[in-house]
């Protein structure tokens, strides 16, 4: 259906829309004929999403339906989301080409999420259909806490680990707390493959930097499922499957090619739960540039939305903030806070010699417009390494807060000061 001229495509999605009961009130009654009448739908937003959730956005009969999933619910009640037999054999075959390569001789360690979350099933059933062997590892269980995830990678010869990118750099550091050189001791790993959050080549430099292997990503979200994936070449080409907008942040005009604004999909198939111009809170930039793959266009995911901190003026998205991080001598666990005249890093030391070296905070303030300030903390601050199983399950990655909790975090890495000795 993609592959029709774009306006029929939308076409024949807004008719099958509208056989859910929602649909039905929320879009037009006719066909659309030009895109300034596409324009003209109303958004769908995910509190649209929570007041119509379990059903009212169902668009297929109750047979056709296989599979149920949540969002997480970590900003409001979840999100209810559908997937018929249709929409899941479809997914399953374009995330088994990823670029990655999956191989009947592949053992994939999935930690993800298993639990109402839908990336941990779609990569196991790409996997399978390469004829690759699973080895689940769930997050939201205490069964696989860190050290055991280790373990299985170690002994069982794991070749593709597929994870939240933090949670790759904290099953590193669980594996250098365990003695084993990262690099060198989990010989049969071949390649990371990421999703869940944004992967910026900062974090994609660190994580190849830690494990020596080939880092891929892929985009998406469980109101949608994937819409785009890593080609060999690590570009991320968006699927055909979605008609992605690029919106200012009045959501009324479409930004210039190549700029940064907020994504809003609409589903091309014939979905169980369709999203029509679906708000997504996702800042992106659409390139068009030639792929060695064939693929022309490539999508950058810059963060969400609401994550964005604004230093006199200035946004400073997740893309932003790791560029600042992958300047610093300690890059792996990091917050970041907005202040009245500079922007708040505290990062948690990787060595006991770690220090900001002069000139370093001068040269990111020429670099990014504002004053940048940088504590470096113990370790232990932001993520408690004698608790394995908290440590392994951090939820979903959260890097900015507000600054008094930031400056919380700093005296709590202080050592307390003698009885009577003010601060």
């Amino acid at each position: 259906m993609a592959s029709l001229y774009p306006l029929e495509a939308i076409n024949l999605a807004l008719q099958h829309a509208r056989n859910s009961p929602f649909y039905r009130n929320h879009l037009p009654s006719t066909r659309i004929q030009s895109w300034e009448d596409f324009k003209r739908l109303p958004f769908l937003k995910k509190e649209d999403l929570r007041q119509q959730s379990p059903e009212g956005l169902v668009c297929v009969a109750r047979q056709e339906v296989l599979q149920y999933h949540e969002t997480s619910a970590t900003t409001g009640e979840p999100v209810s989301v559908w997937y018929s037999g249709e929409s899941l054999a479809r997914i399953h075959t374009h995330l088994a080409e990823w670029g990655v390569g999956f191989n009947e001789e592949d053992r994939v360690l999935i930690r993800f999420p298993y639990a109402l979350s839908s990336i941990a099933h779609f990569v196991q059933a790409a996997v399978h259909r390469k004829r690759a062997c699973v080895i689940a590892a769930d997050t939201g269980t205490p069964i696989t806490p860190l050290p055991r995830v280790v373990q299985l990678m170690h002994r069982l010869r794991v070749s593709v680990l597929a994870t939240l990118s933090l949670q790759a750099v904290v099953l590193a550091e669980a594996a250098e707390m365990a003695g084993l050189d990262t690099r060198r001791d989990f010989p049969h790993l071949r390649a990371i493959c990421c999703g869940g959050e944004p992967l910026t080549p900062y974090r994609r430099q660190l994580i190849h930097e830690i494990w020596g292997v080939p880092v891929y990503d892929n985009y998406g979200m469980t109101e949608t499922g994937p819409q785009a994936m890593d080609c060999a070449q690590h570009g991320l080409h968006p699927w055909g499957d979605f008609w992605m907008e690029v919106l200012d942040d009045r959501l009324e005009q479409e930004v210039a090619p190549g700029e940064t604004g907020n994504l809003v999909v609409t589903s091309l198939t014939r979905e169980a739960t369709p999203m029509i111009r679906y708000v997504t809170g996702d800042r992106v930039r659409l390139l068009t540039q030639p792929c060695a793959c064939g693929q022309s266009t490539t999508l950058q995911v810059r963060g969400r939305a609401d994550d964005i901190l604004w230093v006199q003026g200035k946004p400073f998205d997740l893309w932003e903030l790791q560029a600042i991080v992958s300047k610093l001598p300690s890059r792996r666990f990091w917050k970041a806070a907005a202040e009245p005249r500079r922007l708040r890093f505290i990062v948690e030391k990787e060595r006991d010699e770690d220090r900001i070296q002069p000139g370093l905070l001068e040269q990111l303030r020429r670099d990014h417009g504002v004053q940048v300030w940088v504590d470096l903390i113990p370790k232990g601050i932001l993520y408690d390494r004698n608790e394995p199983i908290a440590f392994g399950r951090p939820g979903k990655p959260s890097y900015t807060c507000s600054s008094a909790e930031l400056a919380a975090l700093v005296d709590a890495s202080r050592p307390p000061r003698p009885e009577g000795m003010a601060r």
